[in-house]
Order: C-alpha cells, then sequence, then structure tokens
C-alpha cells in the first residue's frame, strides 16, 4: 500500500483506482481521477520539500503525465 499524495489515503499501487502518474522520476498512486487531477495542475503543493530549493513557478512541461 502507497498513500495518495493528495488526500493521504492508502492505494493499492497494483489497482490504484485513480491511476498514477510519474513526476521527476518518482510514480505516485491516486484514489480517484480527481485527486490525479488536482496533482497534474499543482504537484509541488502535494509533495513534501525534501530540502531542495522552492521553485516559484510550476513549469507543466516537467511533468510527465500519465503511465
Amino acid at each position: 500500500m502507497v498513500v495518495d499524495p493528495v488526500c493521504q489515503k492508502e492505494v493499492d499501487e497494483k489497482s490504484a483506482p485513480g491511476g498514477k502518474a510519474r513526476f521527476r522520476g518518482e510514480v505516485y498512486y491516486f484514489c480517484d481521477k480527481s485527486c490525479r487531477a488536482a496533482f497534474q495542475r499543482s504537484p509541488q503543493k502535494y509533495l513534501p520539500n525534501k530540502g531542495e530549493e522552492k521553485e516559484l513557478n510550476y513549469d507543466p512541461r516537467m511533468f510527465l503525465g500519465d503511465m
């Protein structure tokens, strides 16, 4: 089980109802399509800051999209 980064619900990565998406080399799984859509609009809002410099502007070209 993994955690949906948007709503924090547990999701089975083998059968994620909302699908999955890749962002910056990592795969994220979602409980439904609305959570995936929210993540795609603004992924940095839902990801923890891992000591990286915070981005001022989100460039959608950095998002690799659905898998």
